[in-house]
Parts: C-alpha cells; sequence; structure tokens
C-alpha cells in the first residue's frame, strides 16, 4: 500500500525543511478562517463545507500544503455541520413531542453550546495563525486522519 500523498508530501516537507511561500501560507489560513467566518455567519450548517473549497479556486499551485489544509477544513467543517444538524434535529424532536415542555432540558446545555460554537471560531483561527506561519498544524485526531487519506475530500 502507498503511503498517503499528504503524508509523504509532509514529512518530505519536514525532512528538508522547506518552507513554504508566502502565497501558499496566506491561502492555506484563508481555508481556515473562511470556513470559521462563514459557519459563524450562516449558523455552521452546510455552507461552511464549501467555503475552503473556494481558496482552491484562488490558489493555482495547487501546493501540497494548501491541498491539506484545505482538506483538513473542510472535513472540520464538514464535522461541524453535522454536529450542529443532529442538535437541531434533537432540538426540534424533543420540543414538539413534549410540546415545547422538554426545552427547559435543554438548559443546562446552553454554557456547552456556547463554548462549542466559540471553539468552532477560535480554533480554526489558531490554526490557521499556524499555517500562516508555513506549519503543517493538525486538528486533534481529525489532523492525522487527513493526512492518511489516500483520497482527500478536495482532490488535486
Amino acid at each position: 500500500m502507498a503511503p498517503a500523498p499528504f503524508r509523504t508530501a509532509m514529512d518530505s516537507a519536514i525532512a528538508s525543511q522547506t518552507l513554504q511561500n508566502s502565497e501558499d501560507r496566506t491561502h492555506a489560513a484563508a481555508a481556515h478562517l473562511l470556513g470559521a467566518f462563514v459557519g459563524l455567519i450562516t449558523a455552521g450548517v452546510l455552507f461552511p463545507v464549501a467555503a475552503p473549497t473556494l481558496v482552491l479556486v484562488i490558489n493555482s499551485s495547487r501546493n501540497p500544503f494548501v491541498l491539506f489544509h484545505v482538506n483538513q477544513a473542510a472535513w472540520f467543517q464538514a464535522l461541524l455541520s453535522s454536529i450542529q444538524i443532529v442538535a437541531t434535529i434533537v432540538f426540534f424532536v424533543l420540543y414538539f413531542v413534549t410540546c415545547g415542555v422538554g426545552v427547559i432540558l435543554l438548559v443546562p446545555f446552553i454554557p456547552l453550546f456556547l463554548v462549542g460554537w466559540a471553539l468552532s471560531v477560535l480554533y480554526p483561527a489558531y490554526i490557521a495563525y499556524q499555517a500562516y506561519q508555513g506549519q503543517w498544524a493538525l486538528y486533534p485526531y481529525l489532523g492525522t486522519w487527513v493526512l492518511d487519506q489516500e483520497s482527500p475530500l478536495v482532490a488535486d
């Protein structure tokens, strides 16, 4: 089995200590920030997944560094969108089944929702900062999973 393309690109870049050029670093950071910004504006449903792929329209180099960050941002936004869709469905089912009374059960979870919402904006900003510094910054668990994919979400 051949090594995954992002893992190979990252390993060779780290071994040779290759620095990304300024344009590639900017595009990699923009993929994370654009997803977080669109997620903030649209309440995180579906549009943030497409937002990082807009970077590929702008970027013509198809650098593995940029492709990795676009894929990582797209998968992160897809994960957040699916969590928010499931939470919305649970909310509406609970609301309609109990004629609105069951929503009171969700009140203790409001701080958890607020923390999750803040992290969905702040953590991509942190990863974007690291990407702008030229680092192969990884989201926990998701980043290593994206590195090991043989067929990424957004392909060359």
